[in-house]
């Protein structure tokens, strides 16, 4: 039924969002037209907070390493392991210039500047820092910039600016949602135009990156975050429904879906995501998004259906 089902292949269709598509595309225009004064005028409907005239968008190395230092230990060991790993393995994806007959070379070069967007509102994302700053830097790009939404005071998550210290993050500047993915693409005075665009966001983010792409590079239009587990009568249910419930809090859009061959596991997680449910914090977000259930003949038919679903993790 799952593999018939027009779910397995239309999770989102950019198509049918015409409203959010217009409120898009006006954004753009706007900070494209008119540069800062739109960019604090949506800042402030939008993120709550704008800053003054004369006062930057940006946070600067200096605020970046304060939080660096006054993260609690635990926490900033866990970032710099995380970012050691992220860089080791990125390291191994670097390759040489490729020469080809005579007079023929594949040569690959980084961008110049590079434009991060990390999320912010719901929760704080300091892992989508390293995700995407340390990369940047492996690949040689020279400098490399962030945009996320500030508070209502205009402050930032300590771990945000942490994150960026660690990864070596440029400037991080205090703007959230298409307006930020709009200045970043064509450039206003507090802002400086990148030539890449990179990182997750909210529909209007992805949006945005669909309608500035062109003007400036995008690394992917990507839809809501998913999950899907796979699993048989031994897996602890407890466990499933944590790792289903894992992205679900990020976006009332978000994907989980739990494939198993045992009607008792699969009963057995229902209730415990229940049971969890009322002991998130984010609980609101993970009831709005989708969850979904499938009970398979066996494994191979779920291994078909984590295949047809393609999910962003498995």
């Amino acid at each position: 039924d799952w593999l018939d089902s027009p779910l397995s292949r239309r999770r989102l269709d950019l198509s049918e969002l015409s409203e959010e598509r217009k409120v898009v595309a006006e954004i753009v225009r706007r900070v494209a037209a008119e540069g800062d004064p739109a960019l604090r005028e949506l800042g402030q409907r939008f993120d709550g907070w704008a800053p003054a005239e004369g006062e930057p968008f940006a946070v600067g190395r200096a605020a970046m390493e304060a939080a660096r230092d006054r993260l609690p230990n635990a926490e900033r060991s866990a970032l710099e392991l995380a970012a050691r790993r992220i860089r080791e393995f990125h390291t191994s994806q670097t390759f040489a210039d490729v020469a080809g007959p005579p007079g023929l070379k594949l040569l690959t070069r980084p961008v110049r500047r590079a434009g991060l967007y990390v999320p912010g509102g719901r929760a704080a994302y300091p892992s989508t820092v390293l995700m995407t700053a340390i990369p940047a830097r492996v690949a040689g790009v020279r400098e490399v910039v962030v945009c996320t939404p500030p508070a209502a005071d205009g402050g930032l998550p300590t771990a945000i600016l942490a994150a960026a210290a660690i990864a070596g993050v440029d400037e991080v500047y205090r703007a959230g949602g298409a307006q930020a993915i709009a200045a970043m693409a064509y450039g206003t005075a507090g802002i400086p135009r990148v030539d890449f665009i990179a990182g997750p966001g909210n529909i209007y983010v992805t949006l945005a990156k669909k309608e500035v792409f062109g003007v400036v590079g995008v690394d992917a239009i990507a839809g809501p975050t998913e999950i899907m587990v796979v699993a048989d009568g031994r897996a602890r249910a407890d466990f499933v429904a944590a790792d289903l419930a894992s992205q679900m809090e990020h976006d009332p859009l978000a994907w989980a879906v739990l494939v198993t061959d045992s009607a008792a596991l699969a009963d057995a997680v229902e209730e415990e995501f229940s049971g969890l449910l009322a002991r998130l914090d984010r609980a609101e977000v993970v009831a709005a998004a989708h969850l979904a259930v499938i009970l398979a003949d066996d494994l191979e038919q779920a291994f078909q259906v984590a295949n047809d679903f393609a999910p962003e993790h498995l």
